[in-house]
């Protein structure tokens, strides 16, 4: 009975094992399959990365330690407990020979000013409150960050791809112009203009691929990669023009609340500091030279002691004007910086309405070009025309398309910084 299978070593198991090495190459040199490939990350993801940000980070412990050290101000100092002897004689030194001489033990706790202590506290935590408002406008740019280097990577991709499809265009146009030539028509000054155009688009090239380059850098230190996602749709946040709204002037407020607390340090200097101490003398039986007995009572000594601001005048008021100044310059700080960020949301508001208008009027004339494109395309069909005037005008809308490119990653930056000046919930 003879096997109907060809042989393990026939042409048939020869061509088999071709094609599983053929398939098993091709995976080898495209990577993973698509649905083995890990999914990019949502912007969500990305937007949760930031939050870990070293520049985040060190705000939040610089914020920490301001909060631990306005604990600090507030608390009294070290008492201090002393230990000694007294009235001992030196000739013949000893306790049971002089009535007075002692053992002593002492305590002594100062209490500085309560006054100073609570503003230096509330000044301290004024700076943490400061550093806190900080944080959250740092968050609020780094955001801004992310978007425009997201927009600003899909507008240089986009562009490279529609500069890449210019080239073909005008390639194909060369072609065209050579045939012409050929033929006896003396066009020569079209194609070395096709030659300038061409040179020109490959040095786009060249600078839309190293700001792509740039903007990965800028996406892999805000959040440690440089993925390929499209930015969020963003619309402006309405404005209702209070300042406290604004993350730059609540920066700029607690500058001026922690000035206050100056103010009110200097004020309270001129209170006076306190001390209370305890003393107490242990005295032993004993007989004198003399040999007469006495015997060794013990005594302490307790007191309160309160400073005088004698020299005010030279200490305590240079500082209280001082703080008053520093509290006339916080609260012009925050009328300037209200200005200038008023200022900058005035100017984001017109770009980013510029930008939305340049992207109508783009688009409108893109589609008016595939009206022309389309009609050129009919005329050459039809035998009238040339079809040099077809590839011109495809190349044209390419231009306007990296133009509409631009624009609207224009009007996503603009957004985003704008909306990173407000204080959202």
């Amino acid at each position: 009975m003879t096997n109907s299978h060809p042989p393990a070593s026939g042409p048939l198991h020869r061509r088999r094992n071709g094609i599983v090495a053929a398939i098993c190459a091709a995976i080898a040199l495209s990577g993973a399959p698509s649905w083995a490939r890990p999914a990019p990350p949502s912007f969500e993801e990305l937007e949760a990365k930031l939050a870990d940000h070293p520049s985040l980070a060190a705000l939040r412990t610089e914020a920490d330690a301001r909060e631990e050290l306005s604990v600090a101000e507030r608390a009294l100092p070290d008492p201090v407990i002393s230990l000694g002897v007294g009235s001992i004689p030196v000739r013949n030194p000893g306790f049971e020979r002089e009535p007075d001489a002692n053992k002593a033990i002492g305590v002594a706790q100062e209490i500085p000013n309560p006054g100073v202590r609570r503003a230096r506290s509330a000044r301290e935590r004024g700076e943490a409150e400061a550093i806190a408002a900080q944080t959250d406008y740092l968050l609020a740019r780094l955001r801004t960050e992310l978007i425009t280097f997201l927009a600003e990577k899909k507008r240089t991709k986009e562009q490279i791809a529609y500069a890449e499809l210019q080239l073909e265009k005008y390639a194909q146009l060369q072609e065209i112009l050579r045939g012409e030539i050929e033929a006896g028509r003396p066009i020569y000054y079209r194609l070395s203009q096709v030659d300038v155009e061409r040179a020109d688009i490959e040095r786009e090239i060249v600078g839309y691929r190293s700001s792509l380059a740039a903007a990965d850098a800028a996406l892999v230190d805000l959040v440690g990669e440089a993925p390929d996602i499209a930015p969020p749709e963003i619309a402006l946040i309405p404005w209702d023009g209070g300042a406290l709204s604004l993350h730059a002037t609540r920066v700029s407020d607690k500058g001026v609340d922690i000035a206050k607390a100056g103010v009110r340090e200097g004020k309270a200097a001129f209170g006076p500091n306190f001390g209370l101490s305890f003393t107490y003398q242990q005295r032993e039986n004993g007989i004198t030279e003399s040999g007469a007995p006495f015997t060794g009572d013990d005594w302490f000594m307790a007191g309160v002691s309160i400073s005088v601001p004698l020299w005010a005048p030279k200490s305590q008021s240079p500082r209280l004007r001082a703080a008053r100044a520093r509290q006339a310059g916080a609260e012009l700080s925050y009328q300037a910086v209200y200005r200038d960020i008023r200022e900058r949301l005035t100017t984001l508001t017109a770009e980013h309405g510029a930008a939305q208008r340049n992207i109508v009027v783009l688009d409108q004339k893109a589609k008016a070009l595939d009206e022309t494109i389309a009609a050129l395309r009919r005329n050459y069909e039809a035998g009238n025309g040339d079809y040099t005037q077809v590839l011109d005008a495809e190349i044209a809308k390419l231009t306007l398309l990296s133009q509409l490119a631009t624009e609207r990653a224009n009007a996503i930056a603009r957004a985003a910084q704008f909306n990173s000046e407000l204080v959202t919930p």
